[in-house]
């Protein structure tokens, strides 16, 4: 049996057929982020097993940090692209919908907390695949700094020079990590921020 569409029903079929798209883009982004969480515990946990077999071989470990770093921007980037995807539907689909399509509404009911720690800690609460980047990171470091300091090595030597310079940009990078992080975190749509109001005590 074929059900009738009058020409305002039409009219909606297209937003409505946009927003399942998006919505399965919504969702493929989100299983991106995931499969580069597991590649970077994946390879992290090689490095990390091969490296600790010997103690010629720790200084791999700095080999983390750049990849932690590329590994985060793509992860923060996925959820920067979530928001906008969010903020289309809810500004531009929404709208052309009676009555409107409501979900992503309902998403952000309840306002976000101001930004600050406690955010911050909410956040690493809530989605701690992201605290993985800067952690695994600032582990590999620490790992190479203490096997720095306990073979007695001297500043003088000539290898020396390259290893520092090597730890030192992946503490660079390894800080860059944990600011994309708070950038995910602590990062809302201009309409979001604008209507933003305190909830009440």
């Amino acid at each position: 049996m074929r059900i009738p569409f009058t020409r305002a029903d039409e009219q909606h079929l297209g937003p409505l057929a946009e927003y399942a798209a998006l919505r399965a883009e919504i969702i493929h982004l989100m299983d991106l982020q995931w499969k580069v969480t597991a590649f970077l515990i994946t390879t992290s946990g090689a490095v990390f097993g091969f490296a600790l077999t010997s103690a010629g071989r720790i200084p791999l470990l700095l080999i983390i940090p750049f990849s932690s770093n590329i590994l985060a921007s793509r992860w923060v980037g996925c959820s920067q692209h979530v928001e906008r995807v969010s903020l289309y539907i809810r500004s531009e689909l929404d709208p052309c919908v009676p009555g409107g399509i409501g979900y992503e509404k309902w998403l952000r009911r309840t306002p976000d907390e101001p930004l600050g720690i406690r955010r911050m800690i909410r956040y690493v609460q809530a989605s701690p695949t992201g605290v993985l980047f800067p952690g695994l990171a600032a582990a590999a470091l620490g790992c190479v700094a203490w096997w720095f300091l306990r073979s007695g090595r001297t500043w003088s030597d000539p290898a020396t020079t390259p290893g520092v310079v090597a730890w030192a940009t992946g503490a660079v990078l390894t800080l860059l990590s944990f600011r994309l992080l708070r950038v995910a975190a602590n990062r809302r749509t201009v309409t979001d921020f604008l209507h933003w109001r305190p909830t009440a005590s």
